[in-house]
Parts: C-alpha cells; sequence; structure tokens
C-alpha cells in the first residue's frame, strides 16, 4: 500500500540527516516508495530488540516518514499491557503523547479491563488517546497538550509546561481521550484526497463558527 503512496517533502529540519541515521543503524529497514529532491521515501523497521535500550529507534524522534516497530514477550494479555507500559516509562524517549488501541471483546476480560485501566493511569505521558490517534486529542481544546510533568532545563525532552487547557484546571497531569473500536471518515490519514480542502474548512470555521460552516466541514470529512 505505501508503495502507491506518494512520498512527500520532508519539512522538518535535519530530516533527511535524522533519516540516514536511522538507516545507518538498521540497513534492513523497508523502505516504499520513490525519493527524490527533498522528500523521504516511507520508511518501516520491524523486529528492533527491546532489550537493545539504546537503540536509535528508542531514544530519538524521526519527525519524518518512518516507524519503528518492537515486540514484548508477554504470559497474557493483561501480562502485555503491564510490561508495554514499564517499557514506554523506562526505555523510550519523550512523554508526550501514547496511543493504546484495544478491541472492545478483548474488555470483556475483566483482567483486561483492569490492564487498560491501570495502563492509563500509569504512562507518564501528557496526553493518552485509547483507539485514537494523538493528533484527535490535540484538536480536543479543552485537553492539554503537553509532556508528562517533571521535565527540566536539564532533562528536556517533550518539554516543560502545557498548552491548551482552555478550561484551566489546574496542575494537570495528563489529558485521557476515548474512542470507539471503528473505522470513521478522517481527512488527515494518508490516503485522503480532500485534506487540503478539510483543511481549508476548518481554518474557515475555526476563525469564524456557524452551524452552516460545521456542516459544510461535516460534509467534506465524510467525503475523504
Amino acid at each position: 500500500m505505501l508503495s502507491d503512496v506518494k512520498t512527500r517533502k520532508a519539512y522538518y529540519p535535519g530530516a533527511k540527516e535524522i533519516h540516514a541515521s536511522f538507516l545507518v543503524a538498521h540497513p534492513d529497514a523497508l523502505t516504499f516508495g520513490d525519493a527524490s529532491g527533498d522528500q523521504l521515501p516511507w520508511t518501516l523497521i520491524t523486529g528492533v530488540d527491546p532489550n537493545n535500550t539504546d537503540d536509535i529507534c528508542f531514544k530519538t524522534e524521526a519527525f519524518c516518514s518512518l516507524f519503528a516497530e518492537t515486540a514484548i514477550e508477554a504470559q497474557s494479555v493483561s501480562d502485555f499491557i503491564d510490561r508495554a507500559v514499564e517499557f514506554a516509562n523506562k526505555t523510550l524517549w519523550g512523554t508526550l503523547c501514547a496511543t493504546i488501541i484495544v478491541h472492545p471483546k478483548s474488555l470483556d476480560d475483566s483482567q483486561v479491563a483492569a490492564a487498560l485501566e491501570h495502563a492509563i493511569a500509569n504512562l507518564r505521558y501528557g496526553m493518552i488517546c485509547v483507539n485514537l490517534r494523538a493528533e484527535l486529542g490535540f484538536d480536543r481544546m479543552q485537553g492539554t497538550w503537553g509532556g508528562f510533568p517533571g521535565h527540566d532545563i536539564y532533562n528536556v525532552q517533550s518539554g516543560i509546561g502545557l498548552t491548551h487547557n482552555v478550561l484551566m484546571f489546574e496542575r494537570p497531569q495528563k489529558t485521557v481521550v476515548r474512542g470507539p473500536f471503528t473505522k470513521s471518515p478522517n481527512p488527515f490519514v494518508i490516503t485522503s484526497k480532500r485534506m487540503d480542502k478539510f483543511g481549508k474548512k476548518m481554518a474557515y470555521y475555526e476563525a469564524s463558527p456557524s452551524l452552516w460552516k460545521l456542516f459544510v466541514l461535516l460534509w467534506t470529512a465524510l467525503r475523504c
């Protein structure tokens, strides 16, 4: 599928150099699509050793068209959730946001449901999204957006302080956003053909909200 998706400009400063450093560390990475000029290929690194805690995939923010995958051994689903939380908290760089994908049938198991709530409570991330991508949590201005509290100038990682929080909660720790396990229209997915049109209409709506503009915005999203 990625081979059929047009590559895009790597706009982030230093993206090419960062991407190259990942390929040096993982020469077996899979790349998709033609890249030339200021574009980079879609890149997938699989089977990263979770015990190699200094791996570049765990310690460097790629901020380009690159995705890495690692597998964690566990005896059960609830055990896996607990181990994944520990891995994320102790090994991964950054504390901005985390996404958990869980099927509703899995939550019929009381141990899995309890493990999920335990994970949400213990993940040291500023935004936790369940069955939603992080940007959907970002768009909800009532919540907070920023790294988990506790960073300082000697270990900034995802930043100090936060933004959004329009309801003015005092000393918030994290924001949790939950959604259904379902495929819904999303103008921001990579295969969307109307992302630019939706973005413009969303800007118009946010600048001057109205019921008509909201209807047009939703109609555009449904057609993406």
